[in-house]
């Protein structure tokens, strides 16, 4: 293999790739708000939660996309540097859930970013581990709202939605671990 492809696929440069990414998504995520905003669709303290989470979101990319520039020597760090960001999309995800009611929530979507971004590295333990923490929070977060909002829906519809957006979250994974296998020369 030669150095120019052993540098594209070092960790360092994957890590790099999604945090430009990010700014993208934070940057639409944003833009959204002002949107739904200025049309007066979410209140103003929806807002400023949303605007808040972003903004915390944008600052920790921002702090990992920066020590990815700087050529740190040890390749450990960019592993923590992702394990951070991961961890911050799917609270972020999860906070959106609750927000946006629950298992009402079109907010589910959210946690693909984390479960792609871990299945860019090639990394089953990575990727699965991911997947397993981002349903984990989706289910806190639906059944949390759901008890502490209760008759806003049936049990059944709760447990069958977080049932399947996590059962989904798996399929995504699955999907992506096709990708990891080599295909025949």
């Amino acid at each position: 293999m030669t150095k120019k492809k052993e540098l594209n696929q070092s960790v360092r440069h994957i890590v790099t790739r999604i945090t430009r990414v990010h700014f993208l998504y934070i940057a639409a995520y944003m833009l959204s708000i002002i949107v739904f905003d200025s049309w007066n669709l979410i209140t103003h303290e929806a807002v400023l939660q949303r605007w808040t989470a972003a903004g915390a979101l944008l600052i920790v990319n921002t702090v990992v996309w920066y020590l990815c520039r700087a050529k740190l020597q040890n390749e450990n760090i960019y592993k923590v540097l992702l394990a951070v960001l991961l961890i911050c999309d799917i609270l972020f995800a999860a906070v959106n859930v609750y927000w946006q009611r629950g298992m009402a929530s079109k907010s589910v979507m959210l946690f693909v970013v984390p479960v792609i971004s871990a299945g860019l590295t090639k990394s089953r333990s990575l990727l699965l581990a991911t997947t397993t923490i981002s349903a984990a929070a989706y289910s806190i977060a639906a059944v949390r709202y759901f008890y502490e909002n209760y008759g806003q829906g049936f049990r059944v519809e709760l447990y069958g939605e977080v049932f399947f957006y996590s059962a989904l979250l798996f399929v995504i994974a699955g999907f992506m671990m096709i990708h990891f296998r080599r295909a025949p020369e």
